[in-house]
């Protein structure tokens, strides 16, 4: 039963307005049975001191409903105790006709929020096909971030969604080849109104690279994306590479895919020319880690008069680099309350020559481009270091003494530590075998530069506060031919650039939640290039999706936790009727929906009342 407001307009010029109640009639589809519960006369309430008679009976509606809502109602229904428990072939108990979901109301509050219905509706309005493809998008947007599992998964448990789910596998599987169509301006469309609705900031932009593996043992061939390369999981199977770049408020803005084999620092440049950021028009900070150091990726983001922020090993730097850094002098210096040093910061201004391969011959190439290099040292990262080779030491020195028949010196593990004799002048000793030596000098070396990094940028600022511009943003940056500097409009302390590379880990902990956290993005079950593509714009806008949501939260709770919450928030169709019961509710789901403005509060709910509350997830005007 719903309220509705009819209004009569008499001859005399007043207004008569109704409130009815509405329900349906037992048996018909079309037919419903209307009443009247109260009558206003617009002249008679003017009297009263109403301005406005229109707003006051919708305000009386609104009164009612939220009444109705209220009352403690009671019903007969019939269970047949007869039914039985039954498992799936996996083991786990099915997901029934008479259970749904209501925990994708909060991604539905954020896919109509960003108007993905819109841009899905205005253009499958011209195409000839006997599915909605906005309702399959949602679904596999929804079961990505609750249920992750093969797209056949998702189809054969489409009911656990209310509403249309009248459609094929095929059509599943046609909407991806449609969506897959209209990738780069969805995601234009999704980084605009993330700008407009959250607030983006993208002068900072990281960027980071991974792989993700496949269940089979080929690879494709020159033309496809699957080959074997070095798989951070250490896999033999073949990988694919994924290029992220996300903004300050560690929500993604875009990803490019790369072949398996490909090196990590050859992604950038490659990524920065098919992204949809404009990294010409407006200036940008690109911050990646040290895979990205490389000359010709330093002049890519120059030559775009862009800045850069990139770290670099102290271990392979010059031999100038290493003495700066472990000088006593230029340090500022942070200490505990025990006055121990917690960390300490220098930094320096140097000219600095590099040389690559070109891109329109094999001839090697050259240049001085000036730099601002921070050093920071820490003892967090101190101890750290010393922890993890603390391991490699011991395996090192139980190996002592011992034979071998393997003549080659390795740099990795505990063979790092380990001289192999018979060696004289750095030349093989004919010999039948060879004996390990602890390199007690090669471990000296390393522990020199525990807790030490640098950073390296082209990013500055104005000398002093009265070099700020009082009419651009602090935010502002121009680019300064004469040096190649970034400038931004504010001071910029060797701190801040150690701040703003610091922001890298969230991209890192982006992955997590791409792997091994909720979204299991990996393996891919793919075989075909473009079903791959599909598979991965539709896992990527997932994540846009939750990690909006993690902002929502203010970041109080993990992708996981939120994700066993809402996929554990269901609700069980009582037999017999169109009453459901809410089956599951904890501290997580009970904020999800306050801080969304979802009004599911109540453990009994009508079918027509989750109709009304995913009907206000569709609003256009929510705010949050």
């Amino acid at each position: 039963m719903a309220y509705a407001v009819t209004r009569n307009e008499l001859k005399s010029g007043d207004t008569i307005y109704y409130i009815n109640t509405v329900s349906r009639i037992p048996g018909e589809k079309t037919k419903r049975k209307t009443v009247m519960v109260e009558k206003y006369s617009a002249n008679e309430l003017r009297e009263l001191g109403e301005q406005d008679p229109q707003a006051y009976v919708n305000r009386r509606a609104d009164e009612l409903r939220e009444m109705s809502r209220n009352v403690v109602r009671t019903m007969n229904y019939q269970v047949d105790f007869t039914i039985r428990l039954s498992l799936s072939g996996e083991g786990d108990l099915q997901v029934s006709d008479d259970c749904r979901n209501l925990g994708f109301a909060a991604y539905s509050r954020l896919y109509h929020r960003l108007e993905l219905d819109e841009f899905v509706n205005n253009r499958r309005r011209y195409l000839d096909c006997g599915f909605n493809i906005n309702v399959i998008f949602q679904h596999l947007l929804y079961s990505r971030c609750l249920w992750p599992a093969s797209k056949k998964n998702t189809w054969e448990h489409k009911d656990r969604f209310f509403g249309d789910t009248g459609y094929g596998l095929q059509d599943v599987y046609r909407s991806m080849d449609r969506l897959l169509q209209w990738r780069t301006d969805l995601l234009k469309h999704l980084d605009a109104k993330v700008k407009e609705k959250f607030g983006r900031r993208d002068t900072v932009v990281f960027y980071d690279v991974t792989n993700y593996y496949f269940e089979r043992d080929e690879a494709d061939d020159e033309d496809g994306l699957r080959a074997k390369g070095p798989c951070k999981e250490h896999r033999p199977e073949p990988i694919i590479q994924m290029g992220l770049f996300m903004d300050e408020l560690s929500i993604p803005i875009a990803y490019e895919l790369f072949r398996g084999n490909t090196n990590d620092c050859e992604t950038l440049p490659q990524a920065m020319d098919n992204s949809i950021i404009d990294f010409s028009d407006s200036r940008k900070i690109v911050v990646a880690d040290k895979g990205m150091m490389s000359y010709y990726n330093i002049m890519k983001i120059r030559d775009a008069r862009n800045g850069y922020v990139i770290s670099q090993s102290i271990r392979k730097s010059d031999s100038q680099t290493k003495e700066f850094a472990l000088s006593c002098e230029g340090w500022e210096r942070t200490l505990d309350d025990n006055g121990n040093v917690v960390s300490m910061i220098k930094e320096r201004t140097i000219p600095k020559r590099a040389s690559a391969y070109g891109d329109m011959d094999d001839s090697r190439h050259s240049g001085i481009y000036n730099e601002r290099q921070v050093f920071i040292w820490s003892r967090k990262y101190s101890d750290r270091a010393k922890r993890e080779r603390q391991a490699v030491v011991e395996k090192a020195l139980q190996s002592e003494g011992k034979r071998s028949k393997e003549f080659k010196d390795s740099s990795y593990g505990k063979s790092k530590y380990l001289r192999k004799s018979p060696v004289k002048a750095g030349e093989l000793v004919q010999a039948d075998w060879c004996l390990y030596e602890f390199d007690a000098a090669r471990l000296e070396e390393d522990e020199k530069y525990d807790g030490y990094y640098l950073i390296c940028t082209n990013v500055i600022g104005v000398e002093d506060e009265s070099g700020i511009n009082p009419d651009k943003p602090s935010g502002h940056a121009y680019y300064r031919d004469s040096d190649g500097f970034l400038v931004l409009n504010h001071v910029v302390p060797a701190s801040e650039i150690a701040d703003i590379y610091g922001g890298l880990w969230k991209i890192e902990e982006t992955f997590k939640v791409t792997k091994t956290g909720m979204l299991s993005l990996r393996p891919v079950f793919h075989s075909r290039q473009d079903r791959i593509r599909a598979h991965f714009l539709i896992c990527f806008i997932s994540l846009v999706l939750e990690r909006l949501l993690e902002l929502q939260l203010g970041w109080q709770y993990s992708a996981k936790s939120i994700q066993e919450s809402l996929s554990s928030f269901n609700a069980l169709q009582l037999a017999n009727s169109n009453i459901y019961q809410v089956a599951y509710y904890d501290v997580i789901v009970d904020t999800i929906l306050k801080t969304l403005d979802i009004d599911i509060s109540r453990k009994f709910l009508q079918q027509s009342d989750i109709r009304r509350i995913i009907g206000q997830t569709k609003k256009k005007d929510y705010e949050g």
